[in-house]
């Protein structure tokens, strides 16, 4: 709740999931007034990065809340090495796809 600045919308099926176009509704509402207001929509923004460009998954609509813990902290956010990260995820989701039992 400190991060979109109220309650996220999350998935049915699994808790640890966060609707994207509910964070895209709380980042296109934000006024952009104060700097609290402008941090809230850079975390919207980075965070739908995150679930749907950078981390994706065969979901687009959804995006898993273990990212959030990386956008508390906005002065580090910087100092992440993002492309390792992105390479290892990527590896992963490759490893998961070449199963034999892989339906999509």
């Amino acid at each position: 709740m400190a991060i979109f600045g109220r309650e996220p919308v999350l998935s049915r099926n699994s808790k640890s999931y966060i609707k994207l176009g509910w964070v895209r509704c709380i980042r296109d509402e934000e006024p952009l007034d104060t700097e609290e207001s402008i941090r809230r929509y850079v975390r919207c923004q980075i965070f739908c990065m995150l679930g749907s460009i950078l981390f994706t998954d065969k979901s687009i609509a959804y995006a898993h809340t273990k990212y959030l813990p990386l956008l508390c902290d906005f002065e580090r956010i910087h100092t992440y090495s993002w492309g390792s990260v992105c390479l290892a995820h990527l590896y992963r989701a490759l490893c998961r796809a070449s199963r034999y039992d892989s339906k999509k």
